[in-house]
């Protein structure tokens, strides 16, 4: 966490406390059949379980080859065909976190993963149509799989 001192919109002296964060990746991998792969897992820090699509930190890497690795360890996938499709500020009023949302395709099942130590419950895939209804049904509640379903949208007919 940086302190920054700062001058406030009302003129006044002030502190501002930004979490500095490396970017992060997320990933939207679609099979053949239009089918989006999930990931799911409990959250501690909102004691629920959440359907998200896989992502995770960059660790400083390159954010397409830190993609491919978070795919690989999450959701036991490859896939052969990458493309950036969008970048979004993670929490703009709290971190520095940007991330970056990548579609994946032509995708291929590996058994090396790491699901368990990250916590993974489930992997399973859903029908591009039915995710929206899922979001309205407040089924699918992670801010940043949100952002990368509306992302997505304009390459999934």
């Amino acid at each position: 966490v940086r302190q920054d001192k700062v001058i406030q919109p009302n003129g006044q002296r002030g502190e501002y406390n930004v979490v500095v964060t490396p970017p992060s990746v997320f990933i939207v991998a679609v099979n053949e059949k239009k089918e989006i792969y999930f990931v799911g897992l409990y959250r501690y820090t909102t004691n629920m379980y959440s359907l998200e699509v896989p992502g995770g930190g960059s660790d400083g890497q390159n954010t397409l080859l830190a993609a491919k690795r978070e795919l690989r360890e999450e959701a036991g996938l490859v896939a052969k065909n990458w493309k950036q499709i969008g970048k979004f500020q993670m929490m703009n009023g709290l971190m520095s976190e940007i991330a970056y949302v990548f579609l994946a395709t032509d995708l291929r099942e590996v058994v090396e993963n790491e699901q368990f130590e990250e916590g993974i419950q489930e992997v399973i895939k859903l029908p591009f149509k039915k995710v929206f209804q899922m979001i309205d049904e407040g089924k699918i509640t992670d801010g940043p799989t949100i952002v990368c379903l509306n992302y997505v949208r304009k390459f999934i007919k």
